[in-house]
């Protein structure tokens, strides 16, 4: 049963290996990643099933999603791929390191921070002791020797033609012939590509094969918790209560007179609308982390009267936060309104109402007497289920069809915001080209004939944003592109009466422009 594991772990890491090596070296993004990921996340599920006869929750759980993630390398062009990388990263790399958890509530926030630097130093030397063992199944000792000799000389061999091949033409010359035999894999950047793959997938799949129970990271004990006492807690949140109430109350005041027309201050409701939501959202990040810090910090001598007076703050803490979100949130919606829609400002949006979800997730906590560990796990949750909702929207095409929407009734369209959005937003700018204002639309037109099609891509390079993008392009009878240097025109780079640039770094929250 063992050599039965062992040829699969071995064989699934190898295919997969070889299949990365030849569909992601020097391709452009589209569906090979999620193709990859896939493959990668059933290698590891394989080897765990023969070996083990099961497969646990939580593997689950992680390799799906970073499968679902993986997915936005095939619908996006924007510039999100190294987040989508480095999120898969961190999940599969999850996945290694809590294999044999048996429960998803087991899982904490705090292997997060183990995993950068955990879950490669157990891959790179699993993999090490797998291929060191690797030749003990040959029965001859001296066939044995032979296998670990060329194991050993084979990488050596490959890493010094990398690197004397530039420098001698003989040795440039024999690379070339051998790469000739293999027309489809560049030698040697691509042998060393896939055996960085095959060290990934072999040390993980043999470590789902060996690894029979959870060996999750031991955090020291500091031996001694920090306490803050009752007076110095009571004392930081009924300020903290007071403050924000006050806030809350004069939010309130404001849906029936302005500010501007409240208190004189000559600031229009424009600018009134624009100034803020950074800092709201800062306000609620850092009330909500102070709340955290008292709950771990509480008294363990503190009686029943004091820990429901202290609960009973804190909810009316996170009760005010949500409404400061929401005050915030509504100041977003009033500036896009006034100035046109952004992705700094959606995103914007998403961090508030991801921040709205785990205080509501803190609430329930608060409500139940105490804080416990899967808090930490709900707000990952959270955060990487927004995440997975803008990677596989396009918010782009939505932001362009608003400021078109605004451009049809107000007339007021930036049209040098268009040059920061990806091919994502091209089919629609070109679909709903004659609603642009005309003062708008040859600049538009411009940077559409400065767009470079895609050209001839393999099938495991389609893109659907690059392909639907291809085919609004060629439908258009598109200008030629300016020279390098040649002087914008006049309504690209002058903004429409009455509108604030989108791009400018005129805006007073830069945060959140």
């Amino acid at each position: 049963m063992r050599s039965t594991a062992s040829a699969v772990t071995w064989t699934a890491a190898l295919l997969t290996s070889a299949l990365g090596a030849a569909i992601l070296f020097g391709a452009d993004p589209g569906i090979n990643w999620p193709i990859w990921v896939a493959a990668a996340s059933v290698s590891l599920i394989v080897s765990r099933l023969v070996a083990v006869g099961r497969v646990e929750t939580p593997l689950l759980v992680l390799t799906a999603w970073a499968t679902v993630l993986s997915v936005g390398f095939a619908l996006t062009d924007n510039e999100v791929y190294a987040l989508i990388v480095a999120s898969d990263a961190m999940l599969l790399g999850l996945a290694t390191i809590t294999l044999g958890t048996e429960k998803w509530s087991d899982l904490s926030a705090k292997l997060l921070v183990a995993v950068p630097f955990l879950a490669p130093f157990r891959v790179a030397t699993t993999s090490a002791r797998e291929v060191a063992d690797a030749p003990n199944s040959v029965s001859s000792p001296r066939s044995r020797s032979i296998i670990k000799g060329a194991l050993l000389s084979v990488p050596l061999v490959i890493v010094l033609v990398a690197l004397l091949g530039s420098a001698d033409p003989v040795i440039r010359w024999s690379a070339d012939r051998l790469t000739a035999w293999l027309p489809d894999w560049s030698f040697p950047p691509r042998m060393l590509f896939f055996a960085f793959l095959l060290t990934l997938t072999l040390g993980a799949n043999s470590i789902a094969r060996l690894q029979l129970a959870p060996k999750l990271p031991q955090y020291p004990d500091i031996g001694v918790t920090p306490r803050v006492g009752l007076t110095e807690q009571r004392m930081v949140l009924w300020s903290a209560a007071a403050v924000l109430w006050l806030f809350v109350l004069l939010q309130a005041s404001y849906l029936i007179h302005p500010p501007p027309a409240a208190v004189g201050t000559g600031v229009t409701f424009a600018d009134f609308a624009r100034r803020g939501f950074g800092e709201l959202s800062f306000a609620a990040t850092l009330v909500g982390a102070i709340i955290l810090v008292l709950e771990y910090t509480r008294p363990a001598d503190a009686t029943e009267r004091d820990q429901v007076l202290l609960r009973r703050l804190e909810l009316a803490l996170v009760i005010a936060l949500e409404i400061v979100l929401i005050s915030a949130f509504r100041r977003v919606i009033l500036y896009e309104q006034a100035y046109g829609y952004t992705t700094a400002r959606v995103f914007a949006q998403a961090y508030m109402i991801v921040m709205a979800l785990s205080l509501a997730a803190l609430a329930l906590e608060i409500t139940r007497g105490r804080v416990s560990v899967s808090f930490g796990r709900r707000v990952a949750e959270i955060a990487l289920g927004a995440f997975t909702v803008l990677i596989l929207w396009n918010f782009e095409a939505w932001i362009a069809n608003r400021n078109i929407d605004r451009a049809v009734t107000t007339g007021k369209f930036d049209a040098r915001y268009t040059r920061q959005l990806s091919r994502d937003a091209v089919p629609t700018l070109v679909a709903r080209l004659t609603e642009i204002p005309v003062a708008q639309r040859d600049s538009i037109m411009i940077r559409l004939g400065c767009t470079k099609l895609a050209g001839d891509r393999s099938w495991f390079e389609w893109n659907r944003s690059v392909a639907a993008a291809d085919r609004a392009l060629r439908s258009l009878e598109r200008p030629p592109c300016p020279p390098r240097g040649y002087p914008q025109l006049k309504a690209d780079s002058v903004a429409t009466p009455g509108v604030a640039p989108q791009s400018s770094a005129s805006a007073p929250n830069k945060a959140a422009n």
